[in-house]
């Protein structure tokens, strides 16, 4: 199962607190434990890239890149 976000963080930059937003996907990987499951960016899920178009077909409105 994947599911996308937009995730917000905050980092020290320069001195000063930033908040970046960046798009994840969250990955429900087979034969793995729930604590294992995670928030992947979308470069790291290249071999998998036909289930992350399945996934934006059925859900149209979830953040996405371009």
């Amino acid at each position: 199962m994947i599911k996308s976000e937009i995730i917000s963080y905050d980092r020290r930059v320069r001195g000063r607190t930033r908040t970046f937003e960046e798009l994840r996907y969250f990955g429900e990987w087979r034969g793995c434990w729930e604590d294992e499951n995670t928030w992947e960016p979308p470069e790291y899920l290249e071999r998998v890239q036909e289930l992350v178009e399945d996934f934006h077909t059925e859900n149209p409105d979830m953040p996405r890149l371009g």
